[in-house]
């Protein structure tokens, strides 16, 4: 190591070479003797009493809480992504069908942001408001009006429509599941909880308890996809409070995942009617609002056109990019609320993960570009539903039921009748059957909070429609081998053949 004095830019230069060589060499030695940490730590190993062995570093209890993975699958997707399918190199490699991103028009998304310089304004290297620059608060709010309060109002003006909503209501955060962290944090106290209509997103668990340590509870509801009625949500209520919870968030994602419907505004109206009788705060999720399977006639209308954009205190809107711009990597949510004092809390929460200024105003250029915003969405639109169709047919070739969708990147298929027995244990025996000899990877209707075993979310965006097209064969052998052989006659003769 160097001393303060030593100010040789050469030896310094030398010497950090010489670190980055010695770092590097120690990781590919820890990764072959799988010692674990980053300069080839042993792993930790276990005392005779059953404690930590002496001199290994701890973690908290809340350090030890945060170990559960966030989705319950999220494991099998990563051995997924060791090993992932590729046509020429690895053509039976796995096909991962559990992820909701939409990677089909990346390539038009990706055209028009490297046109942008976001690194030319000096702002974008300070310190600022960490709800947002000034300029991209303006866009996003811009953007609201525009494609969710009033989507059929193409050529309105800028000027007009920031009368409608004030980019002093609305916020970025580094994705949809920080602010809905936020908010849990802010709305919330520990132990409270959260009304979810069921089945619903498997992430919510963990956006909602991880570190607001909220309480999820899904509401079933004898339709789904209208939603849960004023009599259904009370009941589900009445339950909770009678384990000793306190209800303090109604939770509703539109249009709907994992089914793919969307709710009427007759259905949202009521919904926020019981919550406000209750004096509860309602969370509006609409991060597929645009990802709707035609540009018209889908039936869906934002909450906050079915509110004409009187929010009041209680109502919260979340987007994000995720979806409907197929950037989760970019890690960009948006919040819009009424409520100034929730919008004060979450700046101090958003020091902890607000979006970088050069994102900021990249995106800030885009909301504002409507010559690329609607040819693009046309194009994810139209590229969704042939992927979605092409999905759907092969459902119905296998005469698996499914609910029919109008909108998001999924289709929410019934495979019960497959199971070996009727059970979230035959879900699971069905889910590893279909990871081992399938090489393919679904979301499981029990992390969805689905009562109904056998439901399985099939997120066909994530993947080019010609390997859609060989998961889907994939899917349909082991269907056809599970009914000519039935569970007790499956093993590696009966079900070979699957991959080719």
């Amino acid at each position: 190591i160097m001393s303060e004095s030593d100010e040789n830019p050469s030896s310094l230069a030398f010497t950090a070479a010489a670190f980055s060589a010695i770092a590097l060499l120690r990781i590919a030695q820890a990764k072959r003797t799988n010692q674990g940490s980053l300069f080839g730590r042993r792993k930790l190993r276990q005392s005779d009493s059953g404690g930590t062995a002496p001199g290994q570093d701890l973690i908290s209890a809340r350090g030890t809480a945060l170990l559960t993975p966030s989705l319950p699958y999220i494991n099998d997707y990563f051995k997924c992504l060791e090993d992932q399918y590729d046509p020429y190199s690895n053509p039976r490699g796995h096909i991962p069908l559990c992820i909701s991103e939409n990677k089909l028009a990346i390539d038009t998304l990706a055209s028009r942001l490297m046109q942008v310089n976001p690194f030319s304004d000096s702002i974008v290297y300070s310190y600022n408001n960490f709800l947002g620059l000034p300029s991209p608060r303006e866009a996003l709010a811009y953007f609201l009006t525009k494609h969710f309060l009033f989507p059929e109002e193409k050529d309105m003006s800028y000027r007009e429509a920031l009368k409608w909503i004030s980019p002093d209501c609305v916020a970025f955060g580094s994705g949809a599941g920080s602010l809905l962290n936020h908010l849990a944090m802010s709305l919330a106290e520990k132990g409270e909880a959260v009304l979810i209509p069921a089945p619903f997103y498997a992430g919510f668990d963990s956006d909602m308890k991880l570190l607001a340590g909220c309480v999820t509870v899904p509401v079933h509801s004898a339709d789904p996809s209208a939603g849960p009625t004023a009599e259904e949500l009370e009941e589900a209520a009445l339950a909770a409070e009678s384990r000793g919870l306190r209800i303090k968030i109604l939770l509703i994602t539109n249009p709907h995942n994992p089914l793919g419907t969307i709710y009427t505004p007759e259905s949202m109206k009521s919904m926020i009617d019981w919550a406000r009788s209750r004096n509860l705060h309602t969370i509006v999720d609409e991060i597929y609002a645009l990802s709707t399977h035609y540009d018209f006639g889908h039936g869906f209308e934002s909450v906050l056109r079915t509110l004409k954009n009187d929010l009041g205190n209680d109502i919260h809107h979340i987007w994000a990019l995720s979806k409907d711009f197929g950037s989760s990597g970019f890690r960009v949510g948006t919040l819009y609320t009424q409520n100034m004092r929730l919008l004060a809390s979450v700046a101090n929460l958003n020091i902890f993960s607000c979006v970088a200024h050069p994102m900021q105003m990249m995106l800030a250029e885009i909301f504002f570009d409507d010559n690329f915003i609607y040819p693009y969405l046309h194009e994810a639109r139209t590229k969704i539903r042939c992927s979605y169709e092409l999905c759907t047919k092969k459902l119905d070739d296998m005469v698996i039921p499914y609910v029919p969708a109008k909108a998001g990147i999924f289709v929410y298929a019934d495979f019960s009748s497959l199971l070996p027995e009727q059970t979230p244990e035959g879900e699971a025996r069905f889910a590893k059957l279909v990871l081992d000899s399938g090489r393919l990877i679904m979301t499981p209707g029990q992390a969805q909070h689905d009562r109904k075993p056998g439901m399985f979310r099939i997120c066909y965006c994530f993947v080019t429609p010609d390997v859609l097209q060989i998961a889907m064969e994939r899917l349909d052998k082991i269907v056809g081998k599970i009914r000519r052989w039935h569970w007790d006659n499956l093993n590696s003769e009966s079900l070979n053949g699957i991959i080719t």
